[in-house]
């Protein structure tokens, strides 16, 4: 069995997560490699491509959504399936959820007019204090920022920037995640296998490890898996991984984010998680056969 990982341009090989899995993969006869998603390849002599690294997709996003439109065309089996992962590539799959009754973190969707927005305005017909400002597709915290202690100048400037590159989300910072961190339900295979709690670096709210976040493996109760659950049963078909991120907030997961496109699955702060991902990946690809 030959599997391709995806990866983008600047990653050497494969992350020490997704190593694992791929190690784990060996053992069970397959072939692993990893090959850069913009790379000129033939997709078709791989019995499975899983999306796994492709964290630059965003720099260049028609090119990818054209990638997986072709591999799709081309009839190759791409985990997760290349609709999902197109869907899942623009976070206006947050308003679908909501629409389906998942609790999600309020959200402004500011587009480019000929009339600028002003952010200002926008805080405070909402009652919001500081709020988050983000690209409606990025990855990594990319050109994601806050204010603090009212809009400034400064801000309407870097806000009146970002929409005009296409459309941003305004969303109210919740101190929950700053104070108590972000929670990462990992999902193989319809499966819970694990979870993480992230947590941003003193003064800051982003909670990615480049930034200086810190990730560790963490227990959650029953009742907040079985919350995070719900989110994928708005799912449809079948799907290899999720992630599925949030924060508790009186009781009550809320969704920030439901990575089923390229997140980092943390299979090394779970000794049992590579196995899983390997089993889940065999089961998927023997039955479409």
């Amino acid at each position: 069995m030959r599997i391709a990982f995806a990866t983008h341009a600047k990653l050497d090989g494969l992350t020490p997560s997704d190593q694992l899995a791929a190690d784990q993969l060996s053992r069970g006869g397959a072939t692993v490699t990893p090959i850069q998603w913009n790379a000129t390849a033939d997709w078709r002599q791989f019995d499975a491509v899983v999306i796994r690294a492709t964290w630059d997709y965003y720099t260049r996003p028609d090119q990818y959504l054209d990638w997986l439109r072709t591999l799709q065309h081309q009839g190759v089996p791409v985990w997760n399936p290349a609709p999902l992962a197109a869907w899942n590539m623009y976070k206006g799959y947050l308003r679908d959820l909501e629409r389906a009754g998942i609790v999600t973190v309020p959200t402004e969707w500011v587009k480019e007019t000929r009339h600028p927005a002003s952010l200002e305005r926008l805080v405070h017909e909402r009652g919001w204090n500081d709020v988050v400002v983000k690209p409606a597709v990025s990855a990594n915290a990319d050109r994601t920022w806050r204010t603090q202690g009212g809009v400034t100048n400064a801000d309407e400037a870097r806000f009146s920037e970002l929409t005009a590159t296409g459309e941003v989300m305004v969303q109210p910072l919740l101190e929950t995640l700053v104070e108590e961190g972000e929670w990462s339900f990992v999902f193989l295979g319809g499966e819970f296998s694990h979870a993480v709690l992230k947590r941003a670096a003193p003064g800051d709210f982003r909670v990615q490890t480049n930034l200086g976040g810190r990730v560790a493996r963490a227990d959650a109760p029953a009742e907040w898996v079985k919350q995070a659950r719900a989110v994928l049963g708005m799912v449809q078909g079948r799907w290899l991984y999720a992630r599925v991120d949030g924060c508790m907030l009186d009781g009550q997961f809320v969704l920030m984010e439901l990575e089923m496109l390229e997140p980092d699955l943390f299979l090394n702060l779970d000794s049992q998680a590579p196995a899983r991902f390997a089993e889940a990946l065999l089961r998927l690809v023997k039955g479409e056969r």
